[in-house]
């Protein structure tokens, strides 16, 4: 048996209505707006098109910085060379004073560790690592010297910033028996700041791409409006609900949203597989292996979500600024 609400007329008389027909009466008004606006936008397919371009430009670049965000994480964490210092000492710098300069270093409150490589060990690793060894070994033999100098490869504490690297670097330089000092992995660090740098002004960026979406959304809703505010006037005179005026601006919003999210997960696609195949052969001349991370199923679901955020932004501020009565 079905079960019913008890109502009051406007001359106190109660009367009894199903409690089902006003989720059927809701479920039908849902229907019907989704059916109009399904046919509003297929019917002005190009206009449809151009705004879901729009809408979609703008989410492209949030989400590029954030999978640009995400691979260099990764990539800096798969790097196995921390940032430090090479110091190679002067051929003519004897066994003392090699012992010195490391005992030197290691008393360093911000030194974390110092490798010693002799000018023996120096020749026999660069011996391993050529292919031309013998013709090595016998250039050696004619010059009857070793050209390699004793080197430490100081390991500063972790945190440490380009700038007190290249002060350390300084004050090694002002060593007696340093002949060099070169800061390793470098050009990370400042690919680091390069990073932080962009990431910083593509946010204000991205700002205002999304701020513009809903801008775009905002006219598109407020110009479909326009040809049914009509009807949505003669739904206010017969009574319709603050919810069912607002429900034809929500499913616009919605219909640009979700389309111009879609059309940003595309261009996305598009950029990262256009430059997949050189990042991956920059990565390997680095030896690190890097695959493009980021793109996923919880990414995209993100983008859709993000997409429909600014639709509905724009429909309610559309709704703001046209009321069906006025």
């Amino acid at each position: 048996m079905a079960k019913s609400t008890k109502s009051r007329s406007d001359k106190g008389v109660e009367r009894w209505q199903p409690q089902g027909s006003y989720l059927r009466a809701w479920l039908a008004d849902h229907a019907r707006v989704a059916s109009d606006t399904t046919l509003f936008v297929s019917q002005r397919m190009l206009s449809s098109l151009l705004v879901w371009l729009m809408v979609g430009v703008a989410l492209t670049l949030p989400g590029l910085l954030w999978i640009a965000h995400s691979n260099l994480q990764t990539f800096s964490e798969q790097w196995q060379g921390n940032a430090g210092l090479t110091v190679y000492m002067k051929l003519t710098a004897s066994d003392a004073a090699v012992a010195d300069m490391a005992e030197g270093l290691r008393q360093r409150v911000n030194i974390a560790r110092v490798e010693v490589t002799t000018p023996e060990q120096a020749l026999q690793q660069m011996l391993a690592q050529s292919g031309d060894s013998e013709f090595l070994r016998q250039a050696l033999v004619a010059v009857e010297t070793n050209p390699l100098p004793a080197s430490f490869a100081v390991v500063p504490d972790s945190g440490a910033s380009f700038l007190a690297l290249e002060a350390l670097r300084r004050q090694l330089l002002a060593e007696s028996g340093v002949d060099d000092v070169v800061i390793e992995t470098t050009w990370l660090e400042r690919l680091r700041d390069l990073s932080d740098l962009v990431s910083r002004v593509g946010a204000g960026l991205s700002i205002m791409l999304l701020l513009s979406a809903v801008m775009v959304v905002f006219a598109s809703v407020r110009i479909a409006i326009e040809s049914r505010l009509g009807e949505l006037r003669v739904l206010a005179l017969i009574g319709a609900t603050p919810a069912q005026m607002r429900r034809p601006f929500l499913y616009f919003g919605s219909a640009y949203g979700l389309g111009g999210g879609f059309v940003a997960i595309m261009l996305i696609a598009v950029f990262l597989n256009q430059i997949e195949a050189p990042l991956l052969s920059l990565a390997v001349s680095y030896q690190v292996g890097v695959q493009i991370a980021g793109f996923n199923p919880a990414f995209l679901l993100v983008m859709l979500l993000l997409g429909w955020v600014l639709g509905v932004l724009g429909a309610l501020l559309a709704l703001s600024q046209r009321s069906p009565s006025a």
